[in-house]
């Protein structure tokens, strides 16, 4: 006999009940949060470590044009307005108001968009070359690994909107939209400490760094 009653509402992609897709969607996304996480807290390790190392005196850029801290704080905060409004909209879809998350995920996904080309207008913009020094080559990859999450946050807002507007995602099965509201607080999160340590970590309190110098064969006797 059948487990699932006449009150149990079934997914409409796996035929389960909708509470245990959700629960395993829920560690899923808990998963990819960790697994995202281990690759983010690397680059900004490795920003650290440069700066507190400044080895040869190669941390700053050689013309000493630093990024610009405004257009890091800007994208932080169309993340977060992004961010807030979904949730706004996910809120509502539990509360049984399906408009309420199909106009926030729409509007959400747009503002993701828009600081997608802000992402990338300033990796094209940067007053210096990715080569120059430590700091420019870990701060140009600081930017990269938030344009691809900035990419991939819009098309999953995007796609929140698609299944709200289809009826896949609904007030009776709703768990989508809050999966995706948690991984773009979480891109939100990496986003704010990749612009906290571009913005107080710059000069290296290192200024007497060691020097590593090319190696050279001893001469034989």
């Amino acid at each position: 006999m059948s487990a699932t009653t006449s009150e149990q509402v079934l997914s409409p992609t796996t035929g389960e009940p909708v509470d245990v897709v959700a629960r395993r969607n829920r560690l899923g996304i808990w998963l990819c949060i960790v697994s995202d996480a281990a690759g983010t807290v690397s680059l900004l390790i490795a920003y650290a470590y440069l700066w507190s190392l400044n080895v040869n005196k190669s941390w700053a850029p050689k013309r000493g044009d630093w990024a610009p801290d405004w257009v890091f704080w800007a994208i932080v905060l169309g993340m977060v307005v992004a961010c807030a409004l979904l949730w706004w909209g996910v809120r509502g879809i539990f509360s049984g108001h399906r408009g309420t998350l199909l106009v926030a995920a729409n509007v959400s996904s747009l503002i993701l968009l828009g600081m997608f080309v802000f992402q990338v207008w300033q990796l094209a913009t940067f007053p210096f070359g990715v080569d120059e020094s430590a700091y420019t080559s870990a701060t140009f990859w600081l930017a990269l690994s938030n344009a691809f999450h900035l990419s991939l946050g819009s098309l999953l807002v995007l796609a929140v909107a698609n299944r709200t507007r289809v009826g896949r995602i609904a007030p009776d099965n709703p768990s989508q939209s809050r999966l995706v509201a948690m991984w773009i607080t979480w891109l939100c999160v990496a986003a704010i400490l990749g612009a906290m340590f571009t913005t107080f970590m710059k000069d290296s309190p290192n200024t007497e760094p060691p020097a590593f110098q090319s190696f050279t064969q001893p001469a034989q006797p």
